[in-house]
C-alpha cells in the first residue's frame, strides 16, 4: 500500500551544491484534491513516465487562491491514499496539511528541498495556474529553488511582462528541465482531460453516474463518508 510522505525533517540546507548534483528527480503536484480524480492520476502517471522517480501529490489544508475544500484535510489524505496505493513511485505528501498556515508552495518546496538535499524538485501546474503565478507568494523563490513544469495548450503564449521575462532567461526543453536542479521553466503540451474535481463534486451530488471518474476505492470512501451530498 502506497503512504503518506510526511511533513519532513528540517535539517540545515546545504550550501553551496554544485548544480547537478542532485542525482533524484521529483515531481509535485499540488492542489486541494476534492476529490482527486483520473485526471490528477493520468497526470501523475505521465510525470512519472517522463523519467521522474517519484511523483507526490500534495493536498493543500488552507489554499491561497480558490475556497476552502468541502471534505476535511484527513478525508482529502485517505482518499489519495486509497487512489495511490497501487501506482508505483506515485504517493500523497502530507507537509501541507500539518501546517496551520496558507499553503504557499514556495515554502512547501523550501521544506523539501532541506529534508532531501539529494533530489532536484520541479513543481508541476497547469495553465491557467501560470497565467496568475506571478502574484503566487514568492514565485522567484520558488523558482531558485525547484524547475516549473507547465502543462500547457499549444501556441498558448499569452504572458505578462513579468512571465516573457522569466521564459526568455529560463524556459528549456523537457530533456533539459530533467537534467536540471533548478531554476528552468518547461511549456509542455499535453492532451487535457475534461474533467475537474468541482464537475465531479456537482456530479456526486446530482447522483449522476461517475464511474471511471476516480477509482472505485475512493468512490466507496465518498459514499461511505457521504460526501459532497
Amino acid at each position: 500500500m502506497a503512504k503518506s510522505v510526511n511533513n519532513p525533517p528540517t535539517p540545515q540546507p546545504t550550501a553551496g551544491q554544485p548544480s547537478g548534483s542532485r542525482a533524484k528527480r521529483w515531481a509535485l503536484l499540488g492542489g486541494t484534491f476534492d476529490p482527486v480524480h483520473i485526471g490528477h492520476l493520468r497526470i501523475a502517471v505521465q510525470l512519472r513516465d517522463l523519467g521522474f522517480e517519484k511523483v507526490l501529490l500534495i493536498p493543500n489544508r488552507i489554499p491561497p487562491h480558490r475556497p476552502q475544500p468541502q471534505a476535511s484535510a484527513e478525508q482529502r489524505l485517505s482518499m489519495l491514499l486509497l487512489a495511490c496505493r497501487q501506482l508505483e513511485g506515485i504517493e500523497p505528501s502530507s507537509i501541507e496539511l500539518e501546517r496551520d498556515d496558507l499553503s504557499y508552495s514556495a515554502i512547501t518546496v523550501a521544506a523539501l528541498r532541506a529534508a532531501y538535499p539529494d533530489v532536484a524538485f520541479t513543481w508541476v501546474m497547469g495553465q491557467d495556474a501560470w497565467q496568475g503565478f506571478e502574484h503566487w507568494h514568492q514565485p522567484q523563490s520558488l523558482l531558485d529553488e525547484a524547475n516549473l513544469l507547465v502543462i500547457s495548450r499549444p501556441g498558448l503564449r499569452n504572458v505578462s511582462h513579468w512571465q516573457e521575462q522569466q521564459l526568455e532567461q529560463r524556459e528549456c526543453s523537457l530533456t533539459d528541465l530533467l537534467a536540471a536542479e533548478a531554476g528552468h521553466i518547461c511549456l509542455h503540451h499535453w492532451p487535457e482531460l475534461d474533467i475537474s474535481a468541482s464537475d465531479l463534486r456537482r456530479a456526486i451530488k446530482q447522483g449522476d453516474n461517475v464511474t471511471f471518474l476516480t477509482p472505485d476505492a475512493v468512490l466507496d470512501y465518498i459514499t461511505q463518508q457521504l460526501l459532497y451530498r
